[in-house]
């Protein structure tokens, strides 16, 4: 389809002006600084291990794991004492251990980085406590997932600790989903269905699923001829899959930046070589995106037109026409990953990109983990056949097909009217703690600012006026509350600036009471931040990065 039909120019050529960067790996001499152990958090409680186990067996296990790559820089001693609030001897004894472990070594002008670990142990020779585990150390390094690999799992963790108030997760809040109408929904699927529920089903998902996605979609008018419908264990899984079969290695793809961390993450998996292009107020800056498109060989573009992870900007209507009119010129197709596009905190509710596209140039795909349940990992891609018959070919290989059980509770839900009955009780629910979370941010002055009220979504992205974003994340989590820094969420070759005075807030996952405290929490831990020194004409806040 559109695959053979790539931008004009067959030479990459760089790119006018500081803000658009290709993302490429760093040329620096100096090796990647490890963000994972930016993200360390001590257990202080009476009776825990001492710090310096603590920080030895994190990263150790980070070695381990392949997250910490040979080569990898650790940040400097007194460097992560200051982020973790310890000594620096407590830092130092910790990597003289690792030293010990022959796990990291001090290397000349590079600082401390992790040990290329080549060496076999002597035949004979004792076996530690609990066995011989060394061949965990040679497992092949998950470089290609970059120094924030581990970020989205670290994400989800912070959910059921009670001691912390999640400002970092992307889910709806848990008071907020509708588990009697599931239980009800589950019961009645269960008695109708029996065994069916609980087994497999086409790997294009359940078809009594797929009807109901069909007609929704016809009836917004987002079913264009020859379109099909794929269900997906999740959005992750649709922009995995996405990277495997619509693009080859090397091949340059668009994204926003900042963008969703999950998008940089299964895209570089794959190969893929990312072009950030900035993103204001209004959505993704489609001179920019021009720019792009003219000078290189862009085979696909990802983007959010709706309440965009992480600014919570929507894509202005000129802007969709023009995008649309974009990707007809140069002959590149949209993956439009609309997450959020049913949480509008008003009417009407924005167009998608597929809505308003009239040639087959967009692949929409949109999740049920916002909007009902992220526990029922039921997501759906709407794309022209061949598309979704080349996914669904790669989805054969990862999971065979989507849990049975959840797709027939989300289509009885479709189908009965719970689905959107509830949707209108998450939306004004949702509306009104975004309020009250901005009302909380706009207190505190001092610390950060923003100038985006956002129209629906869960996310707001503020600029500190301290620290920078890995600092203040860590202090926020000594505190008692989660953040996430604005770093995480650009390519890989423009992480060593971009989003350094950015952090992403999400609502939390628990009741509105804890938006106030979490708030406090954050304020207390950002205001021991030094003060940032910026030129007078970077002091407007702009989403722009």
């Amino acid at each position: 389809m559109w695959g053979m039909a790539r931008s004009r120019s067959t030479k990459p050529a760089s790119l006018t002006g500081p803000k658009l960067r290709e993302a490429s790996p760093s040329k620096s001499r100096r090796p990647p600084l490890a963000g994972a152990v930016m993200r360390i958090e001590l257990d202080r409680h009476r009776g825990a291990l001492p710090f310096f186990q603590q920080i030895r067996a994190y990263i150790r296990d980070a070695v381990v794991e392949g997250s910490l790559a040979p080569g990898i820089r650790l940040p400097p001693e007194r460097q992560l004492a200051t982020m973790l609030g310890v000594s620096r001897a407590t830092v130092m004894r910790a990597y003289q251990e690792l030293v010990s472990d022959g796990l990291i070594e001090a290397a000349p002008s590079r600082g401390t980085v992790v040990a290329r670990l080549d060496e076999k142990p002597e035949v004979g020779a004792p076996l530690p406590p609990g066995g011989d585990r060394s061949w965990m150390l040679g497992l092949p390094p998950l470089t290609v997932l970059g120094s924030d690999a581990g970020l989205l799992r670290e994400i989800v963790g912070t959910l059921g600790r009670d001691d912390v108030i999640s400002f970092a997760t992307s889910a709806p809040p848990e008071d907020l989903i509708p588990v009697a109408e599931i239980g009800r929904a589950l019961d009645e699927v269960l008695a109708e269905q029996g065994g069916r529920a609980l087994s497999y089903c086409p790997v294009d998902g359940a078809p009594e699923l797929r009807d109901v996605l069909v007609e929704r979609m016809r009836a917004a008018g987002a079913l264009a001829s020859g379109d099909s419908v794929i269900v997906l264990s999740g959005s992750t899984q649709g922009l995995a899959l996405a990277s495997r079969v619509l693009v080859e290695p090397g091949d340059e793809v668009v994204v926003e930046a900042p963008t969703y961390i999950g998008t940089v993450q299964t895209f570089e998996l794959g190969h893929a070589r990312l072009i950030g292009v900035p993103v204001d107020a209004d959505g993704i800056r489609t001179d920019a995106l021009e720019d792009v498109l003219a000078r290189r060989r862009i085979r696909l573009m990802v983007l959010q037109p709706n309440f965009h992870n992480p600014t919570g900007a929507t894509l202005s209507p000129a802007r969709r026409e023009r995008v649309l009119w974009l990707a007809r010129r140069y002959g590149v197709p949209i993956l439009e990953d609309d997450a959020y596009g049913a949480l509008y905190h008003d009417p009407p509710a924005p167009t998608s990109l597929k809505q308003l596209d009239r040639h087959g140039m967009v692949i929409y795909l949109s999740s049920f983990s916002k909007t009902l349940a992220p526990g029922l990992r039921v997501a759906f891609m709407c794309a022209p056949e061949p598309v979704v018959g080349r996914i669904s070919l790669a989805k054969q290989f990862s999971d065979l097909n989507t849990n049975m059980l959840g797709q027939a509770v989300a289509a009885r839900l479709l189908s009965s009217g719970g689905y959107d009955a509830n949707l209108v009780r998450l939306r004004s629910a949702a509306r009104d703690r975004m309020r009250l979370l901005l009302s909380e941010l706009d207190r505190m002055p001092d610390v950060l600012e923003r100038d985006l009220d956002p129209r629906g979504g869960l996310h707001v992205w503020c600029r500190l006026r301290v620290g920078d974003a890995q600092t203040a994340a860590a202090s926020s989590a000594k505190a008692g509350v989660a953040i996430l820094s604005g770093m995480a969420f650009y390519p890989r070759g423009m992480q060593g600036t971009a989003g350094r005075d950015r952090i992403r807030l999400s609502l939390p996952v628990s009741d509105s009471e804890s938006i106030a405290e979490g708030s406090r929490r954050l304020q207390g831990a950002l205001r021991h931040l030094p003060r940032r020194v910026e030129p007078r004409a970077a002091r407007r806040l702009s989403v722009v990065v």
